[in-house]
């Protein structure tokens, strides 16, 4: 059994492009029964508001002194990387918000077995629809498309349940060295940064199946 967890959060695009590229590699993994995935909480703006704000592409020129050029380009690739994955990215249109509470929503999702069902929805909400993923009307109506009972997440979103799991797993992501996302940890060593493609996931899982699989296991499952 392989473990990999990936640190990701739902206001990144990368980490959206990210997933689609991990489904695909681990699609292609002989062996992807054998891979359990956990996917873990990470901020890139712990205090922005839930209230939607300047857009992505002025707080791009303004906290990080890109030219109105540059931030096109950036937004070009994205829109080009997400089609050839298969999804429609509207980074210019994008207002930042927190997304402590759509990450509660995850865990909650991943209690009750529908973790990919809920990511897939909140990426889409977010990069695709536009929508606040802050609103806890919005997080309620994704919840519920993904078969959620609307009691357990109102009370989740009126009170802290999962504050404190969050919470953990950014600490864990402090601990394992992971300071940009997606990230990707594999039995708590193997690593790798952004959205790397498809292949060099494939070539990550196949690297620590061999280190984990006796070769005369190996040698006996290529003869079959």
């Amino acid at each position: 059994m392989l473990t990999v967890q990936i640190w990701s959060d739902i206001v990144c695009p990368w980490c959206y492009i990210g997933k689609r590229r991990w489904e695909k590699a681990l699609a292609a993994f002989p062996y992807a029964g054998q891979v359990r995935v956990l996917w873990r909480a990470f901020e890139l703006r712990t205090n922005q508001p839930r209230v939607p704000g300047d857009r992505l592409a002025d707080l791009m020129v303004t906290n990080y002194a890109m030219q109105r050029s540059e931030v096109a380009e950036v937004f070009d690739r994205l829109r080009t990387l997400g089609a050839q994955e298969g999804i429609t990215l509207h980074p210019q249109h994008i207002r930042p918000v927190n997304s402590f509470d759509a990450h509660r929503l995850v865990a909650l999702a991943a209690e009750r077995g529908a973790t990919d069902t809920v990511i897939d929805r909140l990426f889409r909400a977010y990069h695709t629809d536009v929508r606040n993923i802050a609103d806890h009307d919005v997080l309620r109506e994704i919840a519920s498309e993904a078969g959620l009972a609307d009691n357990d997440v109102a009370a989740m979103l009126r009170g802290d349940r999962w504050t404190e799991e969050i919470r953990a797993q950014e600490a864990a992501a402090r601990t394992a060295g992971v300071t940009a996302v997606p990230s990707f940890v594999i039995d708590g060593h193997q690593k790798l940064n952004g959205a790397v493609s498809a292949d060099a996931m494939l070539a990550m899982l196949n690297e620590e199946w061999a280190k984990k699989t006796p070769a005369e296991e190996g040698h006996s499952t290529q003869a079959t």
